[in-house]
């Protein structure tokens, strides 16, 4: 794992930034290190990214508790991770439009959507869950228009992302189904979707 960078934005937080593409093993690097950041004095949190640390700290802190997090050397967490099976009605209003898009099926979609196993990379305000890659043949674009309100549990693609909207909220991702059971998910967590 290359080494992160530090830099100080403000007088209340400190940014650490990893140049590795994220993956499962960067992951297990933001936590390890958002974990260890959490017991330096003047931190108030540490919240892990796709590729940062967000270090919030004590007001007027910020500089002098980035050298301490410059200096940390966490090892990356490897276990401890929970597996979790997501039940997802596959009704969403997206589906018919991702099947001319990508030229597949509806079944074809649910298949493979169905068949990954998906990393939870971070937990967006108010509650977004950022997924790992869908596979590529299931990337697609954001919606030109972004709805209004998002249905909570809705399950989508965005880019070449999949997502779990944890709360009603606007949002351009595209639907594939939505669930009635999401289950309490950390960064490192791992999600597979069974068709309802």
């Amino acid at each position: 794992m290359k080494a992160f960078t530090t830099e100080v934005a403000g007088d209340r937080a400190v940014i650490v930034r990893f140049a590795s593409r994220p993956t499962r093993d960067l992951s297990g690097m933001l936590i390890a290190l958002a974990e260890a950041a959490r017991l330096v004095d003047g931190v108030v949190d540490a919240v892990p990214g796709h590729r940062t640390v967000l270090v919030e700290t004590d007001p007027g802190a910020a500089s002098s508790v980035e050298p301490a997090i410059r200096s940390l050397r966490p090892v990356p967490r490897t276990t401890g991770w929970t597996q979790h099976v997501v039940d997802v009605a596959y009704d969403g209003p997206d589906l018919e439009w991702a099947s001319s898009h990508l030229g597949m099926s509806v079944a074809e979609i649910i298949r493979m959507h169905a068949a990954t196993t998906y990393d939870v990379r971070l937990i967006g305000s108010p509650g977004f869950v950022y997924l790992s890659q869908a596979p590529a043949q299931l990337h697609m674009p954001r919606r030109d228009e972004p709805r209004q309100l998002v249905p909570r549990g809705s399950v989508g693609i965005g880019g070449k992302q999949t997502g779990i909207y944890a709360c009603a909220m606007p949002g351009g991702w595209r639907i594939l189904g939505t669930t009635s059971s999401l289950p309490y998910l950390r960064p490192g967590d791992r999600v597979r979707f069974r068709p309802a």
